[in-house]
């Protein structure tokens, strides 16, 4: 808002006195985006934390094409995923997988997926085009946000804001891709005033089968909507509460990697949220957070060529309910973080079985979880100062893990494997703790080191599941409620430069020693039987050894004030366990003998990848041309005891532009594998049923209209 100039020339004698009123005519301009950056080379990019955290916004995603999040996650350096259908990838940071992550919701929220193949884990139940950002926080370091092993992914959303006087906002998107012909449609209304705010918003997804680059068509459609409300209430200056209820939905969801597919998902997100800043000197900020989630999952496998004999159809539920609190606090120069948070999962699930060849027998019931349940209490504390030309940080969570179930059996030719309640259940005291510093050499360069233990307890799977194919290999696994936390020991090493001319590195090194590494190991036939159909026989979690993850990560941009940037990435990855167990098949597929395996390597690592891209910001950056090579590495390193396959190295080119054509539309448009390559990632399983490789999507075109009211 400003005013059209006005000028008056006033001659005044020495004595006088005189009044003027001026009445300005008010002039509106609508302005562009503001990005304002702070002068001080420390806070604007020698970023204040010894360890990484990266950080993806929205307008990031909105120049994308992508549908998923744990998808879009794999543009990042030392990022992968693990794709089994045509969504839902499952997110996998410098090798560390499942629940060896902390993902949630708004610092905070948690969600149990409800497969136990993880056809839906956590990040799958989120809209992507509700994001506002999504933190990644890697290594054991972040301890406020829960227990953390190997990194923390963050998915903020959208909440409403507040205004100085009632207004109101819509937000809409319509995409399409080619060639599996993918629909996606968003619209948000917001808006409020200085006490009330609101956020109404829905999705829906439909997508088909695609092609890849070698013409095969993959079985990967997919139907997922979903709806959310918001409401925010802010009683006084700096204080607020928020409300918020989401339901996502998935239908029809194909995993053509898994023994089945998803028929129906239905979740429910709710949270209450508190939330007040600068309350006093001493007292910076107070955080409560009361959230409940809820996963109803179904899965059969109708689709599969077996299905003609058996149909199974699988029942889940997943509870995820808790609550977290944190006070900061000031301390002179000095920063204190302090809080406790609460999670309770429940789960209980069962599997169907009809015999289609035999009608008049009754239809067959199998537990997968019976009535589990897990809870974890935690303390934290994270301490942050600076002396001179360094800046500290620790933190130390202590967390109280508590999981029981109800009884465990399966039957056996006249035997029974179980657990009764006292032997299923277990209580584990986990202390995790990190420091790390930042030593500023120069204005522009800084070096730091980070040095963490964190521990997790074994999770729903590995404590409880009841015989099922869950894992790289060919083997039912019995879960084992007496297994002791994994401990993962890290420290990195980070160099940080930029100066405005040159632009921006960053080189991290890192060096992870996880002792009672959790895997399977092979139950004797005469001990435990498999229930599923073509497995080799029934693993069992124990705690392994020692497993090792090593590796380094590169980032180098061009200054951010010239109309031509560019980008170069390189991430690289290598693990192994101490000892592993081969086990010796005959041509029959019959396990015959084993071996022991020293410093094997571990399964589903990803190979050394690199990331160059090139845009130019045209029209004072109105229209935006981004030009990206992806080159991956083959994988050698692969697991003998897992008879992992050896996979090859491939070059991908992608193309987009970003073009604000409006005030109130914005295009962005392009197409992905430009040259139609035949691709397979490493961490791609195999078609089931077979040694099939699963390929990512040939060539597509896409578009997306983004309304902005």
């Amino acid at each position: 808002i400003g005013y059209v100039k006005y000028q008056k020339k006033i001659n005044l004698k020495s004595d006088q006195n005189f009044e003027l009123n001026v009445y300005l005519q008010v002039s509106v301009k609508d302005l562009d985006e503001v990005i304002v950056r702070d002068k001080d080379q420390r806070e604007a990019f020698l970023k204040k934390l010894p360890y990484l955290k990266s950080t993806i916004n929205k307008i990031q995603i909105n120049e994308s094409p992508i549908s998923d999040i744990g998808d879009y996650l794999r543009s990042s350096p030392n990022i992968s995923g693990i794709r089994k259908g045509g969504c839902s990838i499952d997110p996998v940071i410098r090798g560390f997988k499942y629940s060896q992550l902390n993902v949630q919701v708004n610092n905070g929220m948690k969600i149990e997926g409800g497969c136990p193949n993880r056809m839906d884990p956590a990040v799958s139940h989120i809209d992507i085009e509700d994001i506002e950002a999504i933190e990644i926080i890697k290594g054991p370091y972040a301890l406020r946000y829960g227990p953390s092993m190997g990194g923390v992914i963050n998915l903020i959303t959208k909440k409403p804001d507040f205004y100085d006087k009632f207004e109101i906002h819509l937000n809409a998107l319509k995409g399409y891709e080619t060639n599996w012909n993918g629909n996606k449609e968003h619209i948000s209304v917001f808006g409020g005033d200085k006490h009330f705010g609101f956020n109404f918003s829905g999705s829906n997804y439909e997508y088909g089968n695609y092609k890849a680059g070698n013409g095969e068509v993959v079985n990967s459609e997919f139907r997922k909507y979903n709806y959310k409300a918001q409401i925010g209430y802010s009683p006084i200056k700096n204080h607020s509460f928020l409300f918020s209820f989401e339901e996502s939905k998935g239908r029809d969801v194909l995993y053509p990697a898994l023994p089945m597919d998803e028929r129906t998902d239905d979740t429910q997100l709710m949270s209450f949220d508190y939330m007040a800043s600068q309350i006093s000197k001493t007292i910076n900020s107070l955080t409560f957070k009361l959230y409940n989630s809820d996963v109803r999952h179904v899965m059969d496998n109708k689709n599969r060529p077996f299905s003609d004999t058996v149909v199974a159809i699988s029942s889940i539920n997943a509870i995820n309910k808790g609550f977290r609190a944190e006070l900061g606090l000031n301390i002179k120069d000095s920063h204190l973080f302090t809080g406790i948070d609460y999670e309770n999962i429940s789960k209980d699930g069962k599997r169907d079985k009809y015999l289609i060849i035999q009608p008049n027998l009754p239809e067959k019931e199998e537990k997968l979880w019976n009535n589990a349940l897990i809870t974890n209490l935690g303390v934290f504390t994270e301490y942050k100062s600076s002396i001179s030309t360094f800046d500290f940080i620790a933190a130390l969570r202590v967390d109280f893990n508590k999981a029981n179930s109800s009884e465990i059996s399966v039957p056996i030719g006249g035997k029974i494997y179980e657990y009764y309640n006292d032997s299923a259940t277990s209580e584990l005291i986990n202390i995790s703790f990190s420091i790390g510093a930042i030593k500023y050499l120069n204005e522009n360069l800084s070096i730091s080191f980070a040095l963490g233990r964190g521990v997790r307890s074994p999770d729903m799977i590995e404590r409880y599941i009841i015989l099922l194919p869950i894992g790289y290999d060919k083997f039912d696994y019995l879960g084992d409620p007496e297994l002791n936390p994994e401990i993962n020991n890290q420290i990195d090493i980070t160099l940080k430069y930029s100066n405005k001319k040159t632009g921006f590195f960053e080189l991290n090194g890192f060096y992870s020693l996880v002792n009672d590494f959790i895997t399977g190991k092979r139950i004797p036939p005469s001990q435990q039987k498999p229930l599923s159909k073509d497995v080799l026989g029934v693993k069992q979690f124990y705690n392994a050894d020692k497993a090792i993850l090593k590796g380094f990560e590169f980032i180098y941009k061009t200054p951010d004030n010239k109309s031509l940037e560019a980008y170069l990435s390189a991430a690289f990855t290598y693990g192994t366990i101490s000892t592993a167990t081969k086990y010796i098949m005959d041509r029959y597929g019959k396990v015959v003998d084993d071996e022991e395996i020293n410093n094997d390597a571990l399964t589903e690592i990803p190979p050394f990848e690199s990331t160059i891209g090139f845009f130019y910001k045209f029209f004072n950056g109105k229209f935006t041309p981004k030009c990206s090579l992806r080159f991956v590495a083959a994988q050698h390193h692969i697991s003998e005891a897992s008879y992992e396959k050896e996979t090859p190295g491939f070059i991908v080119t992608n193309f987009s532009f970003f073009y604000k054509f409006h005030k109130l539309l914005n295009v962005s448009a392009g197409v992905n594998n430009i040259f139609d390559k035949a691709y397979y990632e490493h961490l791609n399983r195999n078609i089931i049923g077979s040694n099939a490789d699963f390929y990512e999507p040939g060539r597509i075109f896409f578009v997306n209209l983004i309304l902005v009211i």
